[in-house]
């Protein structure tokens, strides 16, 4: 209990409950159950987005470019369908979404292993040229020329509710695929040789790779996965908002790698949970939320939100340090004894 009540994912859960605490004494309306459905609705895209980017920043590595993969992935696919007269549904879509997704994010990883190149500096480079392939190769506006198929997607609840504001609104389908994907993720990271791979690797890669890790399998595999659930990520919420845009996220990234963050992830790697990025996600919405309901200017989201970043950035520094003191009164202590 005592180290459940010292983790990051604990405090970032006390800073939830005591934030929708008073903006629910502020808006009673927070705390409907059709508020809660909005804020569902809200945060999954950014989750699977989240769960995209986690096991990069696991690894080591800060990758910007995987909004650009989504919109890249979401908006081919959608113009090569239109283009040939499809009509179903969002499955299509999923798999030739994630097989693009998949691809890029391939490409990402072997120009970074093959020529042993910065994660960041790689993924600007890409982010710039597939949001400008996009514009240029494949279209430079939103499309709104739905398949019959896809168009009730954006109501396609598990339940529904009737609230006096909002009017209808539902738990919508997506909420299935974050719990799948999320409970997917976390087997994957915590119980198979290459999720502890990508632990070791963003820990200290040197010992890892002496340990008989393979660095540039694991790095591609991570990749990969990136590129693939941002494919899938890009599908959901053009599905949600019912038009297929080329600049898909566009300024986003940061946004979403702030949640990783918050939620408990290292920025230098071999640290980070599904459930603290979770958690990250859900704080940074429910911020933006809360700023909407108290009516306090929307241009300070991103302050509060970048405040609350540079603290849980901080507090894990502050905790290696007082580590590494204690560390070294302890060789100090040690060797004093021994002479």
């Amino acid at each position: 209990m005592k180290k459940l009540l010292k983790t990051n994912e604990f405090l970032v859960l006390l800073i939830i409950a005591a934030l929708s605490l008073v903006v629910g004494l502020i808006n009673p309306n927070f705390f409907t159950v059709a508020s809660l459905f909005d804020l569902v609705r809200s945060s999954n895209v950014y989750i699977i987005l989240a769960f995209a980017l986690l096991p990069v920043v696991i690894l080591g590595g800060v990758d910007i470019s995987f909004i650009a993969i989504a919109a890249v992935a979401s908006y081919s696919t959608h113009m090569f369908l239109i283009a040939r007269g499809y009509e179903g549904g969002l499955f299509v879509y999923f798999v030739m979404g994630c097989t693009i997704g998949a691809l890029a994010g391939l490409l990402n990883g072997l120009i970074i292993t093959t020529f042993k190149l910065k994660v960041f500096d790689v993924s600007l480079a890409t982010q710039t040229m597939w949001y400008g392939f996009t514009l240029f190769f494949i279209g430079a506006t939103s499309n709104f020329d739905m398949p019959e198929g896809v168009v009730g997607y954006y109501s396609s609840f598990i339940a529904t509710v009737t609230d006096e504001v909002t009017g209808v609104t539902g738990l919508h389908v997506s909420t299935i695929y974050v719990v799948v994907i999320g409970v997917f993720l976390w087997w994957f990271l915590k119980y198979t040789m290459i999720g502890r791979g990508i632990y070791a690797i963003g820990g200290n890669p040197e010992v890892a790779e002496r340990t008989g890790f393979n660095i540039k399998k694991i790095t591609l595999i991570v990749f990969v996965m990136m590129g693939l659930l941002s494919g899938f990520a890009g599908i959901v919420q053009s599905g949600l908002s019912r038009n297929f845009n080329p600049t898909l996220f566009i300024g986003q990234n940061l946004s979403v790698l702030a949640s990783v963050i918050i939620g408990g992830a290292a920025i230098k790697g071999g640290r980070g949970t599904v459930i603290g990025t979770v958690l990250g996600v859900v704080l940074t919405q429910i911020i933006r939320r809360a700023l909407v309901l108290t009516e306090i200017p929307a241009e300070w989201q991103n302050f509060v939100i970048g405040l609350i970043l540079i603290i849980f950035t901080a507090i894990p520094a502050i905790r290696e340090k007082r580590l590494e003191k204690v560390g070294r009164t302890t060789d100090l202590i040690e060797a004093t004894v021994e002479e």
